[in-house]
């Protein structure tokens, strides 16, 4: 269970914000792993102070080189046991840690994983729609016309599709989804969530035109936004729990299709 296996990769799967979530395995792989690589300085000295955890970490974002992934899997093949964690959900999906899971695998090292929440996952399974089969799109295009294409293409299938979208985006992208319904004469129903398994989670179920009105006046948040199939029940009306959401937190950033940084290699010290 310590994971201290040399020339493995752990991937540890942590909350989405919800710190009870996170499973007595992923404590003990933090505390006893021999490397420990997260995304953010600040998120992971929280997550170790919060767990009485004080050691070095090393940091692996969006930031990183593809230099500096190669000398990290190179170094986790040395090492007697890593940890790969992302600022929230499962790391591997939407996060350099994909590319850093290849690197090892082609240098002979070993990947695993310590399961736990993941933010696509969660919100498929209390949208109310049908998830079989599902696409999941991972992060859309920063320019509009690139999204509505997009859109376009993950549309036509016909089934249930799932993203993820950045707080200072995901109203512009409900725009674009409007408009893309509009021009495919669909008017499918949408599940939107924002901050996951928090307390100030906030949920909708329906039209996205009633959507559009309700999130202008909410807050920036951490959002996943369910498209359901052309065949799904139609939602009598928006659904909403929760109070407005609180400070921001990322979710897993993550893509498995169908089924369903200069990199900072300065140590950091978890206080």
């Amino acid at each position: 269970m310590s994971g201290n296996e040399t020339g493995t990769l752990t991937l540890v799967s942590v909350s989405l914000g919800n710190p009870g979530d996170l499973t007595d395995r992923a404590k003990v792989l933090l505390r006893n792993c021999e490397l420990l690589i997260g995304e953010e300085s600040r998120i992971v000295s929280t997550l170790l102070k919060s767990l009485s955890i004080e050691r070095t970490f090393s940091l692996c974002n969006e930031h990183s080189s593809h230099t500096d992934i190669v000398e990290f899997a190179e170094e986790i093949l040395r090492r007697n046991g890593s940890v790969l964690i992302s600022d929230a959900g499962t790391p591997g999906i939407e996060d350099p840690g994909r590319e850093l899971v290849v690197e090892v695998l082609k240098r002979g090292g070993k990947v695993k994983s310590a399961p736990g929440p993941i933010a696509f996952g969660a919100a498929l399974s209390i949208s109310g729609f049908r998830i079989s089969p599902f696409t999941f799109c991972g992060f859309l295009s920063r320019e509009s016309d690139e999204r509505k294409k997009e859109l376009t293409r993950y549309m036509k299938p016909g089934h249930t599709f799932v993203f993820y979208e950045t707080p200072y985006r995901y109203k512009a992208v409900l725009h674009d989804l409007r408009s893309v319904f509009s021009d495919m004469k669909e008017n499918r129903n949408v599940f939107f969530c924002l901050d996951l398994t928090m307390e100030s989670e906030f949920q909708f179920r329906g039209n996205v035109e009633e959507l559009i009105r309700i999130v202008e006046s909410l807050p920036k948040g951490n959002p996943v936004v369910v498209v359901s199939g052309r065949s799904a029940r139609t939602f009598t009306k928006g659904l909403t729990s929760g109070s407005k959401p609180g400070p921001k937190r990322k979710l897993d950033q993550k893509h498995k299709p169908e089924r369903k940084s200069k990199s900072d290699s300065k140590k950091f010290r978890g206080k």
